[in-house]
């Protein structure tokens, strides 16, 4: 017999290794392995979530799994779903685990981090403070700079659209009118009305920004999972130029924006009106530009400028996708409409349009119009149904903690929960897959207690959205004027699924409307 020779033994050895490490170790010893999973081979690598990624089934399949295997799965080798609030969303996101370079993949612009992206808590901490108020319910719904961004894009623009298109029997796409109004009423608070953007009337602006956006959508798979590969793509063309053009338009757009905003705050900030006021920007720039620096000098320009491009384009895609399904399952009940406009009639005084020809024009009081217990259901079941981040959000472990009901998930793996099944748990959320806004003035206090928990649609602890106050503000003021004044029907739509993706909007992307004025 022949001896094996040296190298055939290296080769050997290096060939039971990698089987240990890559199969039986995950598959079999780790702290993991114990964990059900959609799929045998997710025990020992990442093929079935790719696959559900690519034809835009995770969200589907994975809620699916959760429900016939219980409140943990095991997603890849290192990554486990939890669709639980204690042992998952309590412990994750509440407890604080760091984020994940998923994010600096998906949302870093100029090149740096966010407030979304930062990955360590202590770092977000810090600059979270130099807004956080601001962002606050108290005070944006007293800030007179977001009352006049109310005045200007909501009734000086958008309801004269919607008046006109009422009376020559018209009908409106409002999927693309949402997402404008959502950026122009956060773009005013955020840079003042003199800077306000205006893609409700500009086409030219609104295309540069929505195409420029969503260009990259269709290839966002390889920018997460595989960000070397998605280089290549673009290099040989596989990935059409338009994505990086589009998203450097609009990455210029915002700097311009803050660009000239920096300049208005340095030269007169203390004589500006109220509603010319960049009332995050501002904040932004004071806190975050060396004391010593004169007025004039911005040395953490793209720094700030990524901050706000984080915040205003959050603000147009998530509220303008909330609104479109809330106005499309209104538009389905002609009945609730009567009953919410019931309602909004108790505000003192109503949200009438057109305004008063003379005289001094008032709005009702913000903290009266968030009071309204069925506006506030409305919109709470459309986000409850209609996630508009419906994907999972990755944390990392970061030291062996029981999670899903199971002891030692080791340190570095990956967790991560979805709204999508947190959302649709019946025993949280009975018949989840309906649009019940009674559900959230009906339910008796231990449901609603638990609802409220469950409830993720901007997520929870130090990393929520912190601009859940202003899309209630500006969703609940939209919602309110319209329903006030007019009646709508749904006159044409495409498919009206959510897409199955991290963020995600209709599929068909189109919803069209009929606007019937109330005669009062």
């Amino acid at each position: 017999m022949t001896p094996l020779s040296i190298p055939t033994l290296a080769i050997a050895l290096v060939f039971f290794v990698a089987l240990y490490d890559r199969i039986a170790k995950p598959a079999f010893l780790s702290p993991l392995a114990k964990i059900p999973t959609p799929h045998w081979s997710c025990h020992v690598a990442p093929f079935w979530l790719w696959w559900a990624k690519l034809t835009h089934r995770e969200n589907k399949l994975v809620y699916e799994n959760h429900m016939a295997k219980g409140k943990a799965l095991r997603l890849s080798p290192g990554l486990v779903s939890l669709n639980c609030f204690e042992g998952g969303l309590k412990q994750v996101y509440l407890g604080g685990f760091p984020k994940t370079e998923f994010y600096w993949r998906g949302f870093a612009n100029y090149g740096t981090h966010n407030i979304f992206t930062f990955e360590d808590n202590a770092t977000h901490s810090a600059r979270k403070r130099i807004i956080s108020g601001i962002f606050s319910k108290s005070f944006i719904l007293a800030d007179k700079t977001s009352q006049a961004s109310m005045k200007k894009v909501l009734f000086g623009r958008l309801l004269p659209l919607f008046s006109r298109a009422a009376d020559r029997n018209e009908a409106l796409e409002v999927l693309e009118l949402f997402y404008s109004y959502s950026m122009d009423s956060f773009v005013t608070w955020q840079f003042g009305c003199k800077l306000s953007s205006n893609l409700i009337e500009d086409e030219q602006e609104r295309r540069l920004y929505l195409d420029g956006f969503f260009a990259a959508a269709p290839y966002t798979f390889w920018q997460y999972e595989f960000p070397t590969l998605n280089i290549l793509f673009k290099k040989i063309g596989l990935i059409p130029k338009k994505v990086d053009s589009g998203f450097h338009d609009i990455e210029q757009w915002n700097l311009e924006k803050c660009d000239k905003a920096q300049k208005l705050i340095a030269e007169r900030e203390e004589n500006l009106d109220d509603s010319d006021k960049p009332v995050v920007m501002s904040l932004a720039l004071k806190a975050m530009s060396d004391p010593a620096s004169k007025p004039a000098q911005y040395p953490q320009r793209l720094e700030i400028a990524s901050d706000m491009f984080a915040h205003n384009s959050a603000a147009h895609e998530t509220s303008g996708n909330t609104l479109t399904y809330c106005f499309y399952e209104l538009s389905k009940r002609p009945e609730l409409q009567a009953k919410l406009r019931e309602e909004l009639l108790t505000l003192d005084p109503p949200l009438h349009f057109p305004p008063p020809a003379k005289g001094e024009w008032t709005l009702p009081s913000p903290k009266d119009l968030d009071k309204l217990p069925l506006l506030e259901a409305v919109i709470l079941e459309t986000l409850r149904l209609y996630p508009s981040v419906p994907g999972g959000q990755p944390r990392r472990v970061p030291k062996p903690c029981p999670l899903g009901g199971y002891d030692g998930i080791p340190a570095g793996t990956t967790v991560q929960c979805y709204a999508w099944s947190l959302h649709r748990t019946p025993e949280i959320f009975p018949e989840p897959d309906q649009w019940k806004p009674e559900r959230w003035i009906d339910s008796a206090p231990e449901q609603l207690s638990n609802m409220r928990r469950w409830f993720w649609a901007f997520g929870s602890g130090g990393r929520m959205c912190i601009g859940s106050n202003f899309a209630y503000f500006s969703m609940k003021n939209v919602v309110g004027s319209v329903y006030t004044n007019f009646t709508t029907e749904v006159h044409d739509h495409g498919s009206m699924a959510l897409e199955d993706a991290y963020l995600a909007g209709p599929e068909g992307h189109r919803l069209e409307l009929k606007f019937k004025r109330i005669n009062s």
